[in-house]
């Protein structure tokens, strides 16, 4: 499969242990990902890309499309599975936030 924005998906089960097995079903994740990851960017030109495409594009990118598939899973009040385990689902995490906008620690004077 060629890139899908940011992820070669041959190389997501590296990151992501559940991945869909469905090669449409991941793309469609990932593609999704993607466009919001793109949104949430910085409002600066980033046409073309840096290159190479920082490698925190590419984890946030993941960790987005896996909150996404978690988000479609999960169950009435927010579970997986039968044992109930507990998923909280947030359209896009700060995890995922701080890896497309790097909070910028200033010097102190």
């Amino acid at each position: 499969m060629a890139l899908i924005g940011w992820v070669d998906p041959e190389t997501v089960e590296d990151y992501w242990a559940d991945v869909p097995v469905d090669e449409a079903v991941l793309a469609s994740y990932l593609q999704a990902a993607y466009e919001q990851c793109v949104e949430y960017l910085p409002p600066v030109d980033l046409n073309p890309y840096p290159d190479p495409i920082p490698a925190r594009f590419v984890q946030a990118q993941i960790m987005q499309a896996r909150a996404l598939f978690r988000s479609n899973v999960a169950g009435s009040g927010d579970t997986l599975g039968g044992d109930g385990l507990t998923v909280t689902v947030y359209p896009m995490d700060w995890t995922v936030k701080n890896l497309l906008r790097p909070k910028r620690v200033g010097r102190v004077s």
